[in-house]
């Protein structure tokens, strides 16, 4: 199933209980859609949610509230219900904020254009942390959520790990030739995968981040935009000639296509069942995809009991030093000013 947006959508979010799906716009707004096994969506509510695109869209509070971040530098909560502003934080960064993903049920981390990440309470509605270890925008971020690592790629080249427990940098990898652009972490905690402009996948060893362990090259020459993890040996890939590709990981290789798109892939998302993969593109469409006859289709292809073919003492000890070696190309960019204390949303 499928519907026109009126506008390109930079990010989709499915509620984690209801069959809703959430969509920020380029143009400021955030539209809510409910979807049905019948082939059917429907629009519930629109929102004028900010000035500029919105580019991240997150449900927080077991679904009550969707949470937006900006190109206007703003984080923006919503009631689901309602549609009113819960609240809002004008200036939640000094940049675009690029990306937002959800920690735990009461933080969520939030990336801007300058490579400054930022650990939110939403209890306490502030800010309890900062990391500046990029020099260019935060690509994409996940969360090793058993050992609180939190695990970002950037347009400079490298993937970061922080300790948000003890709130320090661990690691950072060597300065890649291309952009990071998209990252998941799959084997159980083993292996970290990131997409690059190139369209090669590069796979981490978890504990060696200095350089990567494994390639996949399959994809390549098209820019692999979007990763988004089924399960602990498959991901699905969302590329710049709009292709959405099953992807198998050690062993490597492409399992299937799922779908496409017209342009390139924007965002992907699974519903709360895992029944629908969600895509948007460039070309304005939200598209669900009905994922059970394709994972069906795929089991006999998929070999979870693969093993890695680098063992490298998959441990989950870190680099000890996180900074890139002195050697390496380095883009010139100002860090963001020490956290401060500001509430996470000031009350509307």
């Amino acid at each position: 199933m499928e519907i026109d947006l009126g506008a390109n959508a930079f990010g989709i979010d499915f509620h984690p209980s209801k069959n809703l799906v959430a969509a920020g716009l380029i143009d400021g707004q955030l539209h809510l859609y409910r979807y049905d096994t019948e082939s059917s969506l429907v629009r519930e509510r629109k929102v004028r949610a900010h000035k500029e695109s919105c580019r991240a869209v997150r449900f927080i509070d077991d679904g009550q509230r969707i949470v937006t971040a900006s190109a206007d530098c703003s984080i923006l909560a919503t009631d689901v219900e309602t549609g009113a502003s819960v609240a809002r934080l004008e200036n939640a960064h000094e940049d675009a904020v690029n990306t937002l993903i959800t920690v735990t049920e009461t933080t969520i981390a939030s990336g801007d254009d300058k490579g400054c990440v930022k650990i939110w309470d939403t209890r306490q509605r502030s800010c309890s942390h900062e990391f500046n270890v990029h020099e260019d925008y935060i690509s994409d971020m996940t969360v090793a959520s058993d050992s609180m690592k939190l695990v970002a790629t950037s347009g400079d080249g490298t993937l970061s790990v922080c300790n948000l427990r003890t709130n320090k940098v661990q690691a950072q990898s060597e300065f890649s030739e291309d952009e990071l652009l998209s990252v998941v972490i799959m084997k159980n905690g083993r292996k970290a995968i990131c997409g690059t402009q190139n369209g090669i996948l590069m796979l981490y060893s978890w504990g060696f981040f200095k350089d990567c362990s494994d390639r996949f090259v399959d994809l390549s020459p098209n820019s692999v935009d979007v990763l988004l993890k089924l399960d602990e040996d498959r991901l699905i890939t969302g590329c710049d000639n709009g292709i959405i590709s099953l992807v198998g990981i050690l062993p490597n290789r492409i399992i299937q296509p799922i779908g496409s798109h017209e342009f390139p892939i924007e965002d992907l998302a699974l519903s709360h069942d895992n029944k629908f993969l969600g895509s948007t593109a460039h070309d304005s469409m939200l598209k669900l995809w009905d994922l059970e006859e394709i994972i069906e289709g795929a089991n006999g292809n998929a070999s979870g009991a693969a093993d890695d073919s680098d063992s490298d003492n998959d441990g989950m000890d870190l680099d000890n030093d996180p900074k890139p070696s002195k050697g390496s190309k380095r883009k010139t960019k100002s860090k963001a000013n020490p956290v401060d204390n500001r509430a996470f949303f000031a009350d509307m």
